[in-house]
């Protein structure tokens, strides 16, 4: 039997590389032989405190951002063995309210594939026949394997919808807010960037923001309503996942903008809210969540279109066998994504 190495998520702080066989696609599956797997900030978070809605049941494959070489088909797949592909880690599951309606990221029984970090992955028919994209021969593997993060960010631009020349302020300045900035800049947003890292702001520069803003000087906020005319932004994003900063995204949002609630908090988080400005001033508060296949789809064609500057998300490489080591020694660090190459 064929076997493979694959790296599993026992639980939190315990991922260990692991020999499986090497699956054989049934009915409309895919296998992958993965070209290139990005590290994410989703995974340590998963890392660290674990995360059923991402993994399910544990122990669990791990990984979920990658883009191959299609190795054998199963019967009726919509793929060929030799193509260069791109898959998702989500479809419509089946006919229930939420996928009827182009909500699949809610649906009940939403289960997220993984399965990345590995030498080969198995896709699930479902995502195959609605999420499996096809990539020209000239784009990296790593280059391709962008399209689910930058998926998630055009989601939350689609939903907020900006306006040709509206305001928009990102709170935090990782590697989503790059994202976020170019999936705003596409649809016309005039972006600003509110952030403690250095580096990270020069970046949102880099990115396309028009300016950015550092959250340890005492007069940031000041500096924002300026930025915004005295107004506050239009649209303002919480890219961190942290309730405060979640509060100093709202405090910097005008009356009759909205936020969106973009960066995931741990269970139980609560936001404070000022009630009577909420109603009055006519807020408007829009969590987002993930991404459907016409946001995934919208992103490859970004990637395609070279419209993405990928060298201020990815930085560096490791070996499949070094993925473990590589989040013990960096579980509570913010950094770039790096490239696994099996």
């Amino acid at each position: 039997m064929k076997t493979m190495r694959a790296v599993i998520f026992h639980g939190p702080g315990d991922i260990r590389l692991e020999r499986r066989p090497v699956p054989e696609p049934g009915p409309g599956e895919v296998l992958i032989k993965v070209g290139a797997a990005l590290t994410c900030a989703t995974d340590f978070k998963a890392y660290r405190r674990g995360h059923k809605v991402l993994l399910g049941d544990y122990p669990s494959p791990f990984g979920h951002e990658l883009a191959g070489t299609v190795a054998a088909v199963g019967r009726g797949a919509a793929a060929r063995e030799g193509d260069r592909v791109v898959a998702s880690n989500s479809a419509p599951m089946d006919d229930c309210h939420w996928c009827s309606r182009g909500q699949n990221h809610l649906c009940p029984a939403l289960k997220l594939h993984n399965g990345a970090y590995a030498d080969y992955d198995l896709i699930p028919a479902h995502i195959a026949r609605a999420n499996l994209h096809a990539l020209p021969d000239a784009l990296p593997f790593e280059v391709g394997a962008l399209a689910e993060p930058l998926a998630s960010a055009v989601h939350a631009a689609a939903v907020m919808d900006p306006r040709e020349g509206d305001l928009a302020l990102i709170v935090g300045a990782g590697p989503m807010s790059r994202l976020l900035t170019f999936a705003l800049r596409a649809r016309g947003a005039r972006v600003g960037v509110l952030g403690r890292s250095r580096e990270g702001l020069d970046a949102a520069l880099a990115a396309g923001a028009e300016a950015a803003f550092s959250a340890l000087d005492d007069d940031a906020p000041a500096r924002v309503r300026a930025w915004s005319q005295g107004r506050g932004a239009d649209l303002a994003f919480e890219a961190v996942g942290r309730p405060e900063t979640h509060e100093t995204a709202l405090s910097l949002t005008r009356d009759g903008g909205k936020l969106c609630l973009f960066g995931g908090c741990a269970p139980g988080s609560a936001l404070a809210l000022d009630l009577h400005r909420v109603h009055y001033r006519q807020l408007t508060l829009h969590g987002v969540f993930h991404h459907t296949p016409s946001h995934f789809r919208e992103a490859v064609r970004l990637l395609v279109e070279g419209r993405i500057k990928t060298g201020l998300l990815i930085e560096g490489e490791l070996p499949l066998d070094r993925v473990p080591a590589f989040f013990a020694e960096n579980a509570e660090k913010s950094l770039p994504k790096r490239v696994v190459r099996p």
